[in-house]
């Protein structure tokens, strides 16, 4: 089998053998996609074009052929490489790192692949320094990647009795992604706040910095089953 050209980000490469990589692409057409690139070292043109192709954050267009998980890069074209750089790098980095954990290989997810593009378009566009809108896109593409592989938040429901959910109550996150009531004495999120979350994430509306707060900390417990409880490289970054 071999395909033809497929829109693609790269979201890792490794070392294989010699001259060659293995590389995890996220395509349009085929999810998260493994290919050996061959020749990708070397002092010759097509290794060094080969070479500047297979970099993060650039859209490319990729051709492969095999029918086992493990495919054989046949051709690849890159376009202009998106700028980033300091916190927004340090984002994308962590975008590459989630959405590679996350994904199964061969499952097809398109509407997540162009949040994924617009994610890094959006975060080229920021400032470095502008952390709040970073943090927003953040937040936003981590939704898009629960909800789209079936582990979307309901903001409106107890998820233990169905009942809605109450402004005076408290509530915590359960391992399933739901919330459920817990008794009020208890360190969980006040209803009323889960509620104007969802409201302000629906209509796009600016997000505090206690929303925010609490977003990260929902969104961080929410990912765990997806992509595992070990400690994401990238998140160190953000340390340093």
């Amino acid at each position: 089998m071999e395909s033809d050209f497929e829109p693609a980000y790269l979201l890792h490469a490794r070392p294989y053998r010699d001259t060659q990589l293995i590389i995890e692409c996220f395509s349009r057409e085929h999810g998260r996609l493994a290919a050996v690139a061959r020749g990708v070292k070397g002092s010759g043109k097509r290794a060094r074009e080969l070479a500047a192709a297979l970099q993060p954050f650039q859209l490319l267009e990729i051709r492969w052929r095999g029918h086992g998980e493990l495919k054989t890069l046949v051709d690849v074209e890159s376009r202009q490489p998106l700028r980033l750089a300091g916190n927004s790098l340090f984002c994308a980095l962590y975008v590459n790192e989630i959405t590679l954990r996350a994904l199964h290989r061969l499952d097809a997810h398109p509407l997540l692949w162009s949040g994924y593009e617009t994610a890094l378009k959006t975060m080229a566009d920021c400032s470095a320094k502008d952390n709040e809108a970073l943090q927003v896109i953040l937040r936003r593409y981590e939704l898009q990647l629960l909800a789209e592989l079936g582990y979307g938040l309901d903001f409106y429901h107890d998820t233990a009795s169905g009942a809605p959910i109450a402004a005076q109550a408290r509530y915590k996150l359960s391992n399933d992604g739901g919330f459920y009531q817990v008794p009020a004495a208890d360190q969980g999120y006040l209803g009323a706040d889960l509620l104007a979350l969802a409201q302000a994430l629906e209509q796009s509306a600016t997000l505090d910095q206690s929303k925010l707060r609490d977003l990260k900390r929902i969104c961080r417990q929410a990912l765990v089953p997806l992509v595992g409880a070990a400690p994401l490289k990238s998140r160190a970054l953000f340390t340093r």
